[in-house]
């Protein structure tokens, strides 16, 4: 490489994960059981979608990596300077326990715990906004998966019988 255009070995080992991460979804896929549905769309579209998505954004970004860095990274721009390690944690945080909790909490629950503190480790000071977004969130996408794409989502409380 020239001296112009030095090689970021930080960016690419990322830039390579990335890949990697790509090629094993992909790869990992084929173990998926084909069946399609009504529309002809089987379980592993979005998957390989998915896998092939990173795949492509990772070589993009080697590939820049490689050309003298990624481009349009605003180092110069304050808070870009060292990390903001307490909102590392609190959304950290809020995904140990949406792990932690969603088997007896049910789906709408975790995931409006998740949201709300995903909402505070951004900055967020408006925790009662946050809530109520949340909920709708939560509800609108507990509906849209168990009736709209017939998934089993946790219950929690609201399971009844």
């Amino acid at each position: 490489m020239t001296a112009r255009s030095p090689v970021h070995p930080g960016e690419l080992l990322v830039s390579l994960g990335l890949v990697a991460l790509g090629a094993f979804i992909v790869f990992e896929t084929g173990g998926i059981a084909e069946s399609q549905g009504y529309a002809q769309i089987g379980p592993r579209l979005f998957p390989y979608l998915i896998g092939a998505g990173l795949t492509l954004c990772g070589a993009l970004l080697a590939w820049h990596a490689l050309a003298g860095g990624w481009r349009d990274v605003p180092l110069d721009q304050e808070g870009h300077d060292t990390p903001d390690w307490p909102a590392f944690a609190i959304v950290s945080a809020g995904i140990v326990l949406h792990m932690a909790v969603i088997g007896w909490a049910g789906f709408i629950i975790a995931s409006t715990l998740l949201f709300m503190l995903i909402a505070r480790g951004f900055g967020s000071r408006r925790p009662g906004r946050d809530a109520i977004v949340a909920v709708l969130l939560a509800i609108a996408t507990f509906f849209i998966f168990t009736l709209g794409l017939g998934l089993n989502l946790p219950k929690g409380p609201f399971g009844g019988g």
